[in-house]
């Protein structure tokens, strides 16, 4: 434990005095909302989530990420589903560039849909280049060497980005985004294998053997499709990429806890950060929906059954994966006490607070870098559920948007509370006296 005689003798040494007279003031009661125990979230009924699921034809879909064909690969579980969102992007172009109805903007839908498969593919090498920095990973992606190809197509025949690429309408798209992919994959031992130049000659990743594009395409039809309604393709695309994203945050937390656990911080902070990255990556998802022509996605939203007027569940509680990476999330805190290597005083002392003091001053990069990471992924999940209720509010009004549950999740405290007290303590430390603190 922290010898912490330095906080009394601090107010009363003569040694150290203060920059500029403060007044003392009371501080201010807040009255915050109790933080949501994990056992609060819940999804919707299994009957919503089932239709849910049939809709996205999300079994089919699971049965693609769980396939193991790559048994040295460890990074299959997680590169498999980011490259069918990836994919699913692609066929989201194809949708918007084909889109017959004079009355939609289709350049915007077009920028829009273009930056998000490069914050895709953005994320995707830095997945990538996180592998080849692991020795336990390092080498066993399933790629060829282009050095040894002669005559053969060196990229993949099933992606919709090289067909994209030749047709007028959605060439330069399909280019840009390959420059994108080129400039992307620059850190990493691979590319894509997508039709990007490769002036490196690097290997290639099997993309079709890995993504299967023609049997993921196959997925593309809905129980509605006899509805006629446009905005159902645009609608189920992108609520499979979203899926396809949390399916990869959940094994990367559930990598982020195996490495916590085995005190291998670096690892985990770097995962964290891939997984804060995921979480952004589906706030720029939900954007998408702005994009819909408001009376045809109300027609859709009647149609599909999107809510009832009795159902007090947020529509987006009906994705299971997305509930479950909610709950790891903010399960981290748990975490906290097991990397400053200090245990939870059952009275409410501040020993965690000390311990994390401690930790910023001393600079102990591995555990400061994972703290920080876990305190990101609670701050862009709060931003995603703000931003998911602002966009169902413009897309259904305001009496849609009336979730206590959601309002909850970004108005709680901080999950993260002795790492709040010790930044506050030091800051007001750092702020009022000249002198630094000794342990």
């Amino acid at each position: 434990m922290v010898d912490l005689e330095w906080k009394q003798n601090m107010l009363n040494s003569k040694n150290i005095s203060p920059k500029s007279p403060k007044l003392s003031l009371p501080f201010p009661t807040l009255k915050l909302p109790l933080p949501l125990l994990p056992n609060d979230i819940s999804t919707a009924s299994s009957t919503l989530c089932t239709l849910y699921d049939n809709y996205l034809r999300l079994p089919h879909l699971k049965t693609l990420w769980a396939s193991n064909n790559f048994p040295n690969w460890a990074n299959e579980p997680i590169i498999k589903p980011a490259l069918h969102a990836l994919e699913i992007t692609f066929r989201l172009i194809s949708t918007v560039s084909s889109d017959p109805r004079p009355y939609v903007n289709k350049r915007e839908w077009a920028r829009r849909a273009e930056s998000l498969a490069k914050a895709q593919i953005q994320l995707i090498s830095i997945l990538c280049e996180d592998e080849e920095h692991n020795p336990n990973s390092r080498g066993n992606a399933p790629v060829t060497d282009v050095s040894n190809i002669s005559q053969i197509r060196s990229y993949s025949e099933q992606s919709l980005l090289p067909k994209l690429a030749t047709w007028q309408k959605s060439k330069d798209i399909a280019q840009r985004i390959l420059s994108t992919v080129e400039y992307e994959m620059m850190r990493c031992p691979y590319t894509l294998g997508l039709g990007e130049p490769n002036f490196n000659g690097k290997k290639i990743l099997r993309y079709d053997d890995v993504c299967k594009p023609n049997l993921l395409h196959s997925l593309e039809t809905t129980p509605f499709d006899h509805v006629g309604n446009y905005e159902n393709r645009t609608l189920h695309a992108t609520h499979q990429i979203m899926e396809s994203w949390t399916r990869a945050a959940r094994v990367l937390m559930d990598r982020v806890n195996e490495a916590i656990d085995g005190k291998r911080f670096e690892k985990a902070a770097s995962e964290l950060h891939a997984v804060e990255k995921i979480w952004k990556v589906l706030i720029e998802i939900e954007d998408m929906h702005l994009m819909m022509d408001p009376e045809d996605f109300l027609k859709l939203k009647k149609q599909l059954g999107i809510r009832k007027w009795n159902e007090t569940v947020p529509f987006c509680f009906r994705s299971k994966e997305l509930v479950e990476i909610m709950k790891m999330s903010r399960e981290l805190k748990g975490k906290v006490p097991e990397i400053l290597e200090v245990e939870v005083d059952p009275t409410g002392g501040p020993g965690v607070m000390e311990e994390a003091m401690k930790v910023y001053l001393e600079k102990k990069s591995e555990k400061v870098h994972v703290l920080q990471a876990m305190q990101g992924i609670e701050l862009v999940m709060k931003r995603f559920f703000f931003a998911y209720k602002q966009v169902v509010t413009v897309m259904m009004g305001t009496t849609e948007s009336n979730s206590e549950s959601l309002s909850q999740i970004f108005f709680e405290p901080t999950s993260f509370p002795s790492l709040d007290a010790a930044k506050t303590f030091l800051g007001y430390y750092l702020e009022n006296y000249e002198n630094t603190i000794h342990w």
